[in-house]
């Protein structure tokens, strides 16, 4: 019998916020995703609007307000777009109004620009020097065919820039085992669960091959539900204890937090 009756709340790495075009789902603003959280065992969320993502111009306005109403409930990814760009100065100057931001959110394949391209030198850079997370996209081959967030690349980043954290949204679909690898050969890489956990096995894979500590539980809440990947890591044939570093303590680490 699986065991939904936690002694502990959850912590998802990887959601966003807003309409996004062309999906529809009403639990999209703050405060009904903060009801959908209270109803999942959910306590906390790191969130990247779909706003910020995708339009051009965004003032961040959703993820901002989210963290300052909910500062216990909601961190947020700082989004780069390298086609519109940001400036050192404007990141410096969004963080420190901003203390609920913990890292930054990059989507190589939607914007078409690979992740080693010149454009993102600078977030890197930024993310390096300050130990912050990075949570990309990553792919083995998106639907256009490209490669702008496959795992060599993904190599390249976590080998060049050691002192950030960085996160494999997805955990590079397609090349899963080499994500595992990755995670293994690099302390500052770690695997996603994000749509990926529906895979028969691999959280058991991920957990034998790196250990649950560079695991994460990650949804794109609200595009999937919370539930989805609590009951893939729940059925999977790991420990209690390794579950937990799955939903709460890796995150509680990387986000440089005490457990209450």
């Amino acid at each position: 019998m699986i065991n939904w009756n936690l002694d502990y709340k959850m912590i998802d790495i990887h959601t966003h916020m807003g309409p996004e075009y062309p999906i529809y789902y009403p639990e999209h603003d703050a405060d009904s995703m903060v009801r959908y959280m209270d109803e999942c065992g959910v306590e906390l969320i790191v969130s990247a609007p779909c706003e910020d993502l995708f339009v051009t111009g965004s003032v961040r306005r959703d993820i901002t307000t989210a963290m300052r109403t909910y500062p216990d409930r909601i961190k947020g990814y700082f989004a780069f777009n390298p086609n519109t760009g940001a400036t050192v100065q404007e990141m410096e100057k969004a963080f420190a109004e901003n203390p609920g931001y913990v890292g930054l959110k990059f989507l190589p394949d939607y914007h078409r620009t690979n992740i080693t391209d010149p454009s993102y030198a600078d977030a890197l850079a930024f993310a390096n020097e300050r130990k912050l997370i990075v949570l990309s996209h990553t792919w083995g081959l998106s639907m256009n065919a490209e490669q702008c967030n496959s795992a060599e690349k993904i190599r390249q980043i976590v080998e060049t820039y050691p002192d950030l954290k960085f996160i494999m949204g997805h955990s590079i679909q397609g090349q899963s085992d080499i994500a595992i690898k990755i995670a293994k050969d690099y302390e500052n890489a770690y695997l996603d669960l994000c749509d990926t956990g529906r895979f028969n096995g691999i959280i058991e894979k991920m957990v034998a091959a790196v250990g649950a500590q560079k695991v994460l539980y990650a949804t794109d809440a609200p595009m999937q539900g919370y539930r989805f990947i609590q009951g893939a890591v729940l059925a999977a044939d790991i420990t209690d204890a390794e579950k937990k570093l799955i939903f709460r303590d890796n995150a509680l680490r990387l986000l440089n937090m005490e457990d209450k």
